[in-house]
């Protein structure tokens, strides 16, 4: 059902919400998590785990080699006037770092791992992009200097605005205890509660 779901979401959000890195209404940003949410589900309680499923992984790798590596590097090497600068960060930061996530969690999950810590791990890698380390280390890995205010639409959300490129890694900073708490959770065991499974 969840994977049912996530996947319909997917579509809606892909089809029916602009393909703009500005977020023009909370609800847009509800959905996609949302739909996110509803994909990681359906990884973590993944039925079948074994390592023998390994080639369901070749799968990703073939839609990251087909279609989102091919269309992301024709963004830098076709688009030299930039004009598809939105559609550029949809397929690079709705598309490809997810996609990542929920590989490297398909991954542990159908070689055995349980779960709750699968969860773990997806929500961690959305926290992660979400902190506004990324916004962060953009300019400090490229050779750009550091603005004073970073203009981020995930951080705006909270803040109002702009803020401060100080500001900005305090608000990194804040999300640590938050990933932290998320990673101590025993989501095993309460997702063993409400199966009525015996916690492994």
């Amino acid at each position: 059902m969840a994977l049912v779901v996530g996947a319909a979401g997917t579509g809606f959000v892909w089809l029916a919400t602009p393909h703009t890195r500005e977020i023009q209404s909370p609800w847009q940003m509800v959905a996609k998590l949302l739909a996110f949410a509803c994909l990681c589900v359906a990884i973590s309680v993944f039925p079948w785990v074994s390592p023998r499923l390994n080639w369901l992984l070749y799968v990703p790798f073939v839609l990251f080699t087909g279609y989102l590596i091919p269309r992301i590097s024709w963004f830098y090497y076709g688009d030299g006037a930039r004009a598809q600068g939105d559609s550029f960060y949809t397929h690079l930061y709705l598309l490809l770092y997810p996609g990542i996530v929920l590989t490297v969690a398909a991954a542990y999950r159908i070689g055995g791992g349980t779960p709750g810590r699968c969860l773990k791990i997806m929500a961690t890698g959305v926290l992660i992009v979400f902190s506004g380390f990324l916004d962060i280390m953009w300019f400090v890995a490229n050779p750009v200097e550091i603005p004073e205010v970073i203009d981020a639409p995930h951080i705006n959300l909270f803040t109002g605005g702009p803020i401060s490129f100080g500001a900005t890694i305090v608000f990194a900073l804040v999300h640590v205890p938050v990933i932290v708490g998320i990673n101590l959770l025993p989501l095993d065991r309460w997702i063993g509660r409400l199966l009525g499974a015996d916690d492994r």
